[in-house]
């Protein structure tokens, strides 16, 4: 089960991590914990990288798959291997305006009503 750290921080930008699953059918892996937001509830996926073996990889989709996160790499990107340290960042300016852009419709929905 991936630990989200995005539920308990929603500043944090960067994480370490290990690769606990490597699906070659889907091209993604899953991670013991992760700050990407899978999205749902009206809210898109975050977007960033992954620093794996000191090469940055763009995450192409994040998505929530039971109690675990899959982050979908590029398909040119080679996988790690499963146990292998990551470095993860997300696309802060994006999360941040996602964030700022949530909080003002909430706010306009609470005046409209």
């Amino acid at each position: 089960m991936t630990e989200l750290i995005f539920q308990t921080d929603s500043y944090a930008t960067q994480f370490e991590a290990q690769v606990t699953r490597v699906d070659d059918e889907v091209h993604a892996i899953t991670l013991d914990r992760t700050t990407f937001y899978p999205g749902g509830g009206g809210q898109p996926a975050d977007k960033g990288w992954l620093i794996i073996d000191k090469i940055q990889y763009p995450v192409e989709k994040v998505k929530k798959q039971g109690g675990d996160i899959h982050h979908f790499l590029p398909p040119e990107a080679p996988l790690p291997e499963k146990g292998a340290m990551i470095l993860g960042e997300i696309d802060w300016q994006r999360r941040y305006q996602l964030m700022r852009t949530h909080t003002a419709m909430h706010i306009l929905c609470g005046v409209v009503f």
